[in-house]
């Protein structure tokens, strides 16, 4: 037999990349490039007919020709040779020739057949000219191979026995399950109607299609049906299939189910492997969801059973998704504000619109600051520009969009840093819409308080009106550590926390405060009462940096002034350590300090104060009601009064002084119903202040004026008190108090007697 076949000219690195693990060793230096120029695939009983060749070539050292040496190539299990005759010569471009004298002169290697799966080659002097750097120095031995059940890559050995031949191992067929396999080049995808990715089906080796007609059959999923298909979507390849064509209509469009009638006129076991390509053209039903696979099921005729996907189904739409819901601390602007990466990505390549705009908007108590770890994917965008955290939204310009014939959908990505309300909680979501996109909505981070607090026990039953009175115990924890800060924009450069009290309500003395969690410092020697003991300022000196900071305020005093309603009191707390983003107006150093300059904005500000609101405590005592007395009696220089004929004692007597009848100021204000723990005295600043209805009315010993809600009222006298005269009472001109307090009053000269009416 003779075959005649070119040997190929490989490159260094394939040459390299062929070369296996040397297997067992020769008796002499072995220096050789051994290599087979193509891997076939077969069937398990199939033949290879010289397609591919073993290439065994000489580096520096030369073959030993005149000492006869061998080598030895051993096919594996499942396999044989399948040459006719038991010793053959081969030249170096893989001719075969039955006896040396038909052999061309440049004859390079004699062959004998050992066995079925072992043949021996030896070098021929004839075949290699010494000195000549041009001369073929390459045995070529042509694969003529027998399959027989073998499996998986098949391996030949050669052994370089007494050789400088290189023992190894070379792959040189893979053994393929059925008479076809399928792959698709790539998921593609779709709209209402689209192209998928193409099909190829390959013959797993040549002749495993017969000749003759086969029903290839494609089928959709129920949902999905082809779209126009025809002969042009079809097209065969290699050398047996070269012949091939369609044989008549295709069946099958508006189905689901597509037949192919495939004609193969010959079956050349020798020649390459055929193929075909396929291209899909398919359309959605409209019960199709989006999102789906759509998988085509291969069948029919000699073709093996395969399912690939070639699409991936949505309409002309774009999703929003998050990477991870963050949680972000309200009032701050500092690292615990940042979302993770948001991905806005189309359904179907071409969803996003040329020169239109993505919007991308937030709830109205959040505002973006920053957007930032921008990137995109197949489609150019603009990052949004001119972000001064005055809004809640932002807009994305879309400059170069996908088309519909991109291969995957186009992709924005980004992280966005917002300011959020400091009193505000809960999930934050962002919507998008525009673009060419249908709105739809995400929640891409959820809010958190920037503090905690909880109480100690039962919260406090506290009087309205009574003073110094206990308080609970309560706690401060912040969300995160590092949450309390030290340092904040703006004048006073150090953070506090401040509790706030409802009004009414104030600290009668200075709590202690302590650091119970955490390892973030306070300046326990500032802390203290301000905003007229309203409020309860605490200083940071460092954040927490080990776990959150937790703060423990005990030792409460309160004292509750006549105007605190009936019900629960509620605290609040705030402070440029808790809330960074407020701000009291527009312009200047305000609220926590944050300077904005002149202008009207506030970049990511809000004018909430506090927080976190608490319940410190709830009244117990309802403000009492004016009196029903109708008639209230004083008389100068007598300790006995009388309430619509009631005779009530006394420890001092109305008098006259500066040409004005004064009474005692706690038993005029008893007449008219006003208890005593509605009447506080003041003993180091000597006033008076007494609670009645929504009336405060207050008086100073010595002052020539009243002060009633806040306002002054002049008087002509003084307020006044004698150890002697007034036995040590408080006395107040009678017709100021009584008109302080709603009333009306009757002087009558003969019997000395003053008559108080309610109006």
């Amino acid at each position: 037999m003779k075959t005649n076949k070119a040997l190929k000219v490989l490159t260094t690195s394939a040459l390299l990349a062929s070369v296996a693990a040397p297997f067992g060793a020769g008796v002499v230096s072995a220096n050789s490039t051994n290599l087979v120029d193509k891997r076939v695939q077969v069937g398990s009983n199939s033949e290879i007919n010289g397609t591919s060749h073993l290439i065994v070539k000489e580096d520096d050292k030369k073959f030993r020709v005149s000492t006869g040496d061998t080598f030895r190539v051993e096919l594996p299990a499942g396999t044989e040779w399948k040459f006719s005759d038991s010793e053959f010569y081969v030249d170096g471009s893989g001719n075969v020739y039955s006896s040396e004298s038909s052999a061309s002169p440049d004859t390079k290697a004699k062959v004998n057949v050992i066995s079925s799966r072992t043949i021996e080659v030896r070098p021929l002097g004839n075949g290699f000219k010494s000195g000549d750097p041009d001369s073929k120095n390459a045995i070529n031995i042509p694969l003529h191979v027998k399959v027989n059940g073998a499996s998986g890559e098949l391996k030949l050995k050669i052994d370089s026995m007494n050789s400088t031949v290189t023992s190894g191992e070379y792959v040189f067929a893979t053994v393929n399950t059925g008479n076809t396999r399928a792959v698709v080049d790539t998921v593609r995808y779709i709209g209402k109607n689209g192209i998928g990715g193409q099909i190829r089906i390959d013959e797993n080796f040549a002749g495993a299609i017969s000749a003759g007609t086969h029903s290839l059959k494609l089928k959709l999923p129920s949902n999905f049906e082809w779209d126009d298909m025809s002969s042009g979507e079809i097209k065969f390849g290699g050398s047996f299939f070269g012949n091939a064509k369609v044989d008549g209509a295709i069946i099958g469009n508006g189905d689901n189910t597509l037949t192919i009638p495939v004609k193969i006129s010959q079956s050349t076991s020798g020649a390459t492997p055929g193929y075909i390509y396929i291209t899909p053209k398919i359309k959605a039903k409209s019960d199709a969801a989006k999102g789906t696979d759509v998988t085509v099921n291969i069948s029919g005729g000699d073709f093996s059973d395969a399912d690939l996907t070639v699409a991936k189904y949505g309409d002309y739409d774009a999703n929003i998704k998050v990477e991870k819901v963050e949680e972000l601390v309200a009032g701050k602007f500092d690292e615990y504000t940042k979302t993770a990466k948001i991905t806005i990505e189309e359904s179907v390549p071409g969803s996003f619109y040329k020169d239109r705009d993505i919007d991308v908007k937030f709830p109205s108590w959040v505002k973006v600051v920053e957007v930032s770890d921008w990137s995109t994917s197949g489609v150019k965008a603009n990052k949004p520009k001119n972000i001064d955290g005055t809004d809640d939204e932002f807009s994305i310009k879309i400059e170069e969009p996908t088309t519909k014939e991109n291969t995957t959908p186009g992709r924005i990505e980004f992280k966005v840093r917002l300011s959020i309300d400091a009193n505000k909680t809960g999930d934050i979501e962002a919507t998008v819409s525009g673009g060419g996109i249908k709105e739809q909505k995400a929640v891409v981070a959820k809010a958190i308080a920037p503090a905690a607090v909880s109480v100690e026990g039962d919260t406090s039953k506290l009087k309205i009106g009574a003073q110094d009175q206990e308080g609970p115990t309560f706690y401060i924890t912040e969300a995160k550590k590092g949450v309390f800060e030290k340092n904040v924009e703006g004048p006073s450069g150090n953070g506090e926390i401040i509790v706030r009290l409802a009004s009414g309500v104030k600290f009668s003395k200075v709590p202690k405060v302590e650091v119970v969690e955490g390892d973030g410092p306070i300046d326990t020697s500032n802390v203290r009462r301000i905003e007229n003991d309203n409020a309860l300022a605490i200083p940071i000196k460092g954040e927490s940096t080990s776990k959150p900071m937790k703060l423990k305020v005990s030792d409460v005093r309160l004292t509750l002034d006549r105007t605190v309603p009936e019900g629960d009191i509620e605290a609040k707390i705030g402070g440029s350590a808790v809330v960074e983003n407020y701000v009291k107006d527009s312009k200047g150093w305000v609220g926590t300090g944050l300077y904005t300059g002149t202008d009207n904005k506030n970049p990511g500000t809000f004018n909430t104060q506090h927080a976190v609101t608490f319940k410190i405590g709830s009244t117990i005592t309802p403000a009492p009601s004016d009196t029903t007395a109708k008639n209230i009696v004083f008389k100068l220089n007598s300790k006995t009064y009388t309430v619509d004929g009631k005779e009530i004692e006394m420890d001092a007597a109305p008098l006259v002084g500066w040409d004005r009848a004064y009474l005692p100021v706690r038993f005029a204000a008893n007449a008219l119903n006003v208890s005593d723990d509605q009447i506080i005295w003041d003993d180091k600043t000597s006033t008076f202040t007494i609670f009645k209805g929504d009336r405060v009315i207050s008086g100073k010993v010595g002052d020539k004026f009243l002060t009633i809600n806040g306002v002054k009222t002049p008087m002509d006298v003084p307020v006044w008190r004698n150890k002697e005269k007034t036995n040590n009472r408080v006395m107040v001109p009678i017709r100021y108090l009584a008109n302080a307090l709603n009333a009306e009053i009757n002087w009558n000269k003969e019997t000395s007697e003053i008559t108080i009416q309610v109006k």
